[in-house]
């Protein structure tokens, strides 16, 4: 797996990972990895997806539509690759919905969930969002370009698939019972992407084990506001599990 790019905070054997967003990176998490190792203890991992950061392959068009899946697939390959057993994963946006996804399909190899403005299905406001962001390319992938050396491609790739109609029946809340981890689901009160229904419909679909998390005031991109809360549930998190 050498064409993922990887970095990890701390020392020993890496017990939490990190899963960027849609357009993210391992930069894009500022600070919040140390902060977690520091106040953990444990060692803290986060990676670029392909088409990520400096991660390959290129994407070539927008994503297949089950792109999450066969990301959730990697990730379990990249965990296996470093050794790595039953992490707390900390994802966000659609990290976390791969993170969800893997602790449904591999449920003994997840120690527990945070899952950050997660999509679990297709809710109208995103689809809408993103169309709107596409009229403004230019500059997103002018900003992508601090971050990824192919952000054109990317965002070609990643906004490609949502706006698809292929993509629009897209739902993985059938199989999120297999989730066996306990599972924070939060998400910003004023999340442009997504509505409060998806939160509630989330942790319904979990079951008893999930418990849903606002955090008042914030957006979607929740740990670029303000990285205390995402830092807090990440530590307490760990210790609980």
């Amino acid at each position: 797996m050498d064409n993922i790019t990887t970095q990890t905070w701390g020392d020993g054997p890496v017990r939490i990972v990190l899963l960027h967003d849609g357009l993210g990176s391992i930069a894009n998490w500022g600070d919040v990895p140390n902060r977690i190792a520091a106040e953990t203890g444990v060692a803290v991992m986060a990676y670029d997806r392909p088409g990520h950061g400096a991660s390959t392959p290129v994407p070539d068009g927008p994503w297949p539509t089950e792109w999450l899946r066969q990301n959730a697939e990697l990730f379990g390959e990249l965990l296996a690759h470093h050794r790595i057993e039953r992490p707390v994963l900390v994802g966000h946006s659609d990290g976390a919905s791969i993170a969800l996804l893997y602790a449904a399909m591999r449920p003994d190899d997840v120690r527990g969930v945070l899952s950050i403005a997660a999509h679990t299905y297709v809710e109208p406001i995103c689809s809408s969002a993103i169309v709107e962001m596409r009229e403004k390319t230019a500059g997103i992938v002018w900003g992508l370009a601090r971050s990824h050396e192919h952000p054109a491609e990317l965002f070609e790739a990643w906004s490609g698939v949502w706006v698809s109609d292929d993509f629009q029946p897209w739902d993985i809340r059938s199989e999120l019972a297999s989730i066996t981890a306990p599972t924070v689901v939060a998400q910003g009160t004023n999340d442009e992407y997504a509505t409060d229904a998806m939160v509630h419909d989330t942790v319904a679909a979990i079951g008893a084990n999930a418990r849903p998390h606002f955090i008042d005031g914030r957006g979607h991109l929740v740990h670029y506001e303000d990285p205390d809360p995402i830092v807090d549930l990440a530590v307490g998190l760990w210790n609980e599990s």
